[in-house]
């Protein structure tokens, strides 16, 4: 394997695209204050996430998103933010089952409960959920995961939603 040497840099402060088309990303660095959990979601899409709100009771998620316009079998990329307790359902791709006008619902592969209300984000058709990361309030540092191999493929451009204690975000992409 040699070297790639076209590896790029984007970085943001708030929520918002960081990558403007196509692209595989490499790597993520990212700065937290000292005062709350911070957590970034990255979604490829060409949209910004829908924000809703969730709940889990064993391994149906149930999410509520004012007039959604989903029919049962479409697909969702979806990121979860954890509950009071730190507990959240599984981000990652699933087929839904309409339940409502406003709700609809997912299998999640893991079993726990999560408290209502709590929030998530979402994107459908050909858009993806593609990576999160969540920091402890005392971990104010400049914090780096490598993805390794080729990194994550994004087919169209990169949003990234960050939590408010996260000061900035930066991500790597070829």
């Amino acid at each position: 394997m040699t070297m790639q040497t076209d590896v790029k840099q984007s970085r943001l402060t708030q929520t918002g695209w960081i990558v403007q088309g196509p692209c595989r990303v490499k790597g993520v660095s990212l700065r937290n204050s000292t005062s709350a959990v911070g957590r970034v979601f990255l979604f490829d899409t060409s949209t910004a996430p829908v924000s809703a709100t969730y709940a889990q009771s064993t391994t149906t998620v149930t999410v509520t998103s004012t007039a959604h316009g989903l029919s049962t079998g479409d697909w969702v990329g979806i990121g979860y933010v954890p509950d009071g307790s730190q507990r959240s359902a599984t981000c990652g791709q699933y087929q839904i089952t309409k339940t409502g006008a406003d709700t609809f619902t997912i299998t999640d592969p893991n079993s726990t409960t999560v408290s209502s209300s709590t929030v998530c984000y979402y994107v459908t058709g050909t858009s993806q959920w593609l990576y999160v990361k969540g920091l402890s309030a005392a971990d104010q540092f400049i914090n780096y995961e490598l993805i390794p191999g080729e990194g994550i493929r994004a087919k169209q451009k990169v949003y990234t939603i960050m939590s408010s204690s996260i000061q900035s975000c930066i991500v790597y992409y070829g």
